[in-house]
């Protein structure tokens, strides 16, 4: 089975080889058709010119003592009588035996006809052209044949010269459609390149658009409608991250104003009473909401940015102080916290904080006991591995956890306290580091998430 090429330039090859090599087929079994066609057509024709010979030799001497000729030592006549006697023959060993059978020279009798099949002399494959001819009244049949191997020789030739080339021929074609489709598509290639500069520059601020080919229109079509889609790309995610800004900004301030005034509500309400209670979860939602603020201009100020600046940064360090920020967030309520081993990789720090700090209140918030955090090194990159034993992820939800606002509907992570961004935005920093997150499930109970980063590399 032929696999598919993965690229366009290996799928036009293959179809430019496949159509060639049946194109290829087809002109060989066309060109053997008419070769042999052509060979049979010769023989015919020296044998009718002998037949005419002969048969004008017969009428101009009215008896049977015609001695036929022959052009080659290949060719070889017969002379037949009303009652079926070889009278004359060349080359004179046939006087032994005619060459046509009884219904053959019944046939050849009325009219002429053609015959190939083995005879005489050497019993080897020859043609023959048998009819009647002399005077009216003789009853003489005339036949003259020729030898086959030559032609069969000759058609062999070119049978195997057709095998040899037409394959030859098509693999030439082949590597010089490959090159072809290479040159073809070399100016779709340097649009793929430009591209990915595009990319790069956009990624620190900087705007450019793709070059404009002058050279086929379309091509030229093509940079147009993609520079076109790269402006409208742009507009989008400049509105995007403003709409973003301007909402985290806007939401901190009442929300600060809101939560000041419900802890000096809260510090003037007795104790266990109904108002008490209702302020606590007031405060607790404003607390959700102060979170869910600070998480979208997080993830509006990331986006926006340009490429991590190469800082050092120790990642066991910050897992210890991202450990003790949930500890004292919730004042000695939430589960312990346990951080071992170390790893030193390059970027923002302060964007690097903010992922492992992420991941290490994800897990706190849906442990049942304790949460361990494991910094170590797979090869080249330096992983955190944030585990708890709570409920773990819901399984609709595993492939698509980092998403952003999506949250479980069975009591899972993130049905109750969750933002939906905080994974989100883990996955963006993980990224632009040239990292990735990992989530799963363990067989054991609770989840694990790993912040995969490149390790530091001296300079």
């Amino acid at each position: 089975m032929i696999r598919r090429p993965r690229t366009l330039r290996g799928r036009l090859t293959l179809v430019f080889a496949l159509v060639t090599a049946v194109l290829c087929l087809l002109v060989g079994v066309l060109v053997d058709f008419q070769y042999r066609n052509a060979l049979r057509q010769a023989l015919d024709d020296g044998l009718t010119t002998r037949f005419s010979n002969l048969e004008r030799d017969l009428a101009t001497s009215g008896d049977q003592s015609v001695e036929p000729t022959l052009p080659d030592e290949e060719a070889f006549a017969q002379i037949v009588d009303a009652d079926g006697q070889v009278v004359n023959a060349a080359p004179r060993a046939l006087l032994a035996r005619r060459v046509l059978t009884k219904s053959e020279l019944a046939d050849a009798r009325t009219h002429r006809i053609t015959i190939e099949r083995a005879s005489a002399p050497g019993d080897q494959q020859s043609r023959l052209l048998a009819g009647p001819a002399g005077q009216p009244g003789l009853g003489l049949v005339v036949v003259v044949g020729t030898s086959l191997e030559e032609v069969t020789k000759a058609q062999h030739r070119l049978e195997l010269a057709l095998v040899i080339g037409l394959p030859l021929l098509a693999a030439i074609v082949s590597v010089a459609g490959w090159f072809l489709a290479g040159a073809a598509l070399k100016p779709v290639r340097n649009l793929v390149e430009e591209a990915d500069e595009i990319s790069a520059v956009a990624a620190r601020g900087q705007r450019r658009r793709l070059s404009v080919p002058q050279s086929g229109e379309e091509l030229t079509d093509l940079a147009r409608h993609l520079n076109e889609l790269l402006a409208r790309i742009e507009g989008a995610l400049e509105h995007e991250r403003a709409f973003l800004d301007d909402a985290s900004h806007d939401l901190r301030t009442p929300i600060s104003i809101v939560r000041s005034e419900l802890e000096l509500a809260r510090m003037q309400t007795e104790e266990g009473s109904e108002l008490a209670r209702a302020l606590d979860s007031s405060l607790e939602e404003v607390g959700r909401l102060d979170r869910l603020a600070v998480n979208l201009l997080v993830l509006a100020r990331f986006r926006s940015a340009g490429p991590p600046p190469p800082e050092p940064v120790e990642l066991g360090a910050v897992s210890r102080r991202a450990a003790e920020t949930v500890a004292r967030s919730r004042d000695g309520d939430a589960v312990p916290v346990r951080v071992n081993g170390s790893a030193e990789v390059r970027g923002d720090e302060d964007a690097i904080a903010r992922a492992v700090l992420n991941l290490v209140d994800n897990a706190a918030r849906h442990a049942d006991e304790r949460v361990d955090v494991e910094v170590s090194s797979d090869g080249d990159r330096a992983v955190v591995a944030v585990r708890d034993d709570g409920p773990g992820f819901p399984p609709e939800l595993l492939g698509q956890a980092v998403g952003r606002f999506v949250r479980g509907t069975n009591g899972g992570r993130g049905t109750e306290s969750g933002a939906g961004l905080g994974l989100a935005i883990v996955d963006a920093i993980a990224t632009a580091h040239g990292g990735a997150l990992e989530i799963e499930n363990r067989v054991e109970g609770g989840a694990n998430v790993q912040l995969r980063l490149p390790l530091r590399r001296p300079f």
